[in-house]
């Protein structure tokens, strides 16, 4: 193999993909483009026990052919598309993009994007939201821009005014449009088109092509089956499966969608669970609430479920064992209920201090336990439930501290890991401030399950979305796109690669091993992608 990371099918893709949550979308039918801008969604959850993972650019704008709808450019923005407007004769898109930042300050900005080369100019000297973008003629751009921040008079229901005058737009350079030109009349706010008119538009396109377009997003977890069957939850499906052929055999629809996924021992059923927010539907308002379920995978149909009374996630342990756990600190302490590989209850007790610890391939299940009480400088420690113990509540074994340099103060945050052998564990974490993310502050680190002894550290700038691997090989995804492939024995990079399809950079969000050889990798766009790789250079 010429290449250690080869994807060889992409299960979900459809046009658009790339942008996620379309919000808002245009057509020029005189140049031949479609954009659309965006929304692919967070990177992670929940709020408490992962890897920091924060200043996110999760919004989208994609530049497509309107005959074959292939993404020419892929751009990223911190703020959503309000609004698109074609120039009269120049291949230039105005876009809009902006919002309320929930505290005080309206912030957004200007792109002018060259549809042919991909490049974006940004317009605006200092951040500002714009509502919507209109071009006159060939000089003329007419903008609505909110005010400042909130302090301004109306400045929730009322925006400025403007209009900006330029010969050659195509010839405009960065930060050309300054605060004064801003300023104009008052007018009535306007607000960003309803996003079933971008889902209709690209729906309509889609009709046409091999596959048409439907909404997908995150690819919260992936697993595979004995059989060659593969499984997702995403946001959008509590649980679907793929056929070995690739074609989808069945979903089970969830707006919230499924978080993980957890294969019962033997594979006739699988857990997953939900947390489900307040939504008018068209059957009516439906309530918040939790849901675990268990899924026959022959068909999709719920074998049992029930309502923890809180957000929850899954830890498992070897064997088919699994930990439910209350997601992060409740008001009333929720209780851990502790099944059995054949799905009976084997115990339900309180976990007091712990947190979510997303470590794969457990001897037991493990945890990260935090300091009592108020004492946020306190230490953080692995823990394991002991399995042998099921009558009344299972003891809890501390293993090691979470950090392993004792001499950093700044907040460490666990990310995902896995056990290696019988004898170590590997697993991210970043650090972190009130300044946000630092540089070279994310790690891979392997320790001894016997004291916590490191044996190595791998050192990077991008926090790891998703971790899994054998003895031999561990694969780290990065929030930035790159695959990374690390010797478990001596944490040595083996290889990197930015992670590409269809020439467009990707996120992974979601990874599993199945076998050496075979990696499965769901992204935050919504698709699955299913690979071959090797251990060399």
């Amino acid at each position: 193999m010429t290449h250690p990371l080869i994807i060889r099918r992409v299960l979900g893709d459809r046009p658009f993909a790339e942008v996620g949550e379309p919000r808002t979308a245009a057509e020029d039918p005189r140049h031949g483009h479609i954009v659309v801008g965006g929304n692919i969604g967070a990177i992670r959850w929940p709020s408490l026990g992962t890897a920091a993972i924060d200043r996110w650019p999760q919004y989208r704008i994609g530049v497509y052919r309107a005959d074959d709808l292939s993404c020419r450019h892929l751009h990223h923005s911190y703020w959503p598309v309000n609004s698109i407007d074609f120039h009269p004769s120049l291949p230039l898109a105005a876009v809009g993009t902006g919002r309320y930042d929930g505290s005080w300050d309206f912030d957004g900005e200007l792109l002018l994007v060259d549809l042919e080369s991909g490049t974006v100019t940004t317009a605006l000297e200092e951040r500002r939201e714009v509502l919507a973008v209109e071009w006159l003629d060939d000089r003329r751009l007419r903008l609505q821009v909110s005010p400042e921040d909130r302090d301004s008079d109306h400045a929730f229901t009322h925006a400025f005014e403007t209009v900006i005058e330029r010969e050659d737009w195509s010839a405009a350079a960065d930060r050309i449009i300054g605060y004064r030109q801003l300023i104009g009349p008052r007018v009535r706010r306007v607000h960003p088109p309803d996003a079933e008119h971008a889902h209709d538009l690209l729906r309509d396109r889609g009709a046409g092509a091999t596959v048409g377009w439907t909404l997908r997003r995150q690819v919260w977890a992936a697993e595979t089956l004995d059989d060659g069957r593969v499984l997702a939850a995403l946001q959008g499906a509590r649980l679907e499966c793929w056929r070995p052929s690739g074609e989808l055999q069945w979903a089970v629809p969830d707006l919230d969608g499924g978080r993980q996924i957890h294969v019962c021992a033997d594979q006739r059923s699988a857990w997953v669970h939900v947390r489900h927010t307040g939504r008018l539907t068209e059957s009516g308002w439906r309530r918040a609430g939790n849901l675990v379920q268990r899924i026959a995978l022959d068909d999709g149909r719920s074998l049992e479920e029930f309502d923890p009374g809180h957000a929850v996630t899954f830890t498992a342990g070897r064997g088919g064992w699994l930990a439910v756990r209350e997601a992060w600190p409740a008001r009333d302490q929720g209780q851990t209920v502790l099944l059995t590989p054949d799905n009976t209850e084997a115990a339900r007790f309180t976990l007091p201090n712990h947190d979510f610890f997303a470590a794969r391939r457990g001897s037991e299940p493990l945890f990260v336990q935090r300091p009592e009480g108020q004492a946020a400088s306190g230490r953080q420690w692995v823990v394991a439930i002991a399995l042998e113990e099921t009558d009344g509540s299972p003891s809890v074994r501390r293993l090691f501290p979470l950090e392993w340099d004792g001499d950093r103060t700044m907040h460490l945050f666990a990310g995902p890991g896995i056990q290696v052998g019988n004898d170590a564990l590997i697993y991210a974490a970043t650090l972190h401030d009130h300044r946000g993310l630092l540089s070279q502050n994310s790690f891979v680190v392997r320790r001894r399950l016997a004291g916590g002894a490191p044996q190595w550290v791998y050192g990077t700038d991008q926090p790891v979305t998703a971790l899994d691997g054998d003895d031999e090989t561990v694969f780290a995804a990065h929030r930035s796109g790159r695959i990374v492939a690390i010797d478990a024995s001596n944490g040595s990079p083996r290889w990197e690669r930015d992670l590409h399809v269809a020439g467009l950079p990707v996120v992974p969000l979601s990874l599993t091993v199945p076998r050496a050889g075979r990696l499965l990798i769901g992204t935050v766009d919504g698709r699955i992608l299913d690979c071959e790789t090797s251990t060399g250079p």
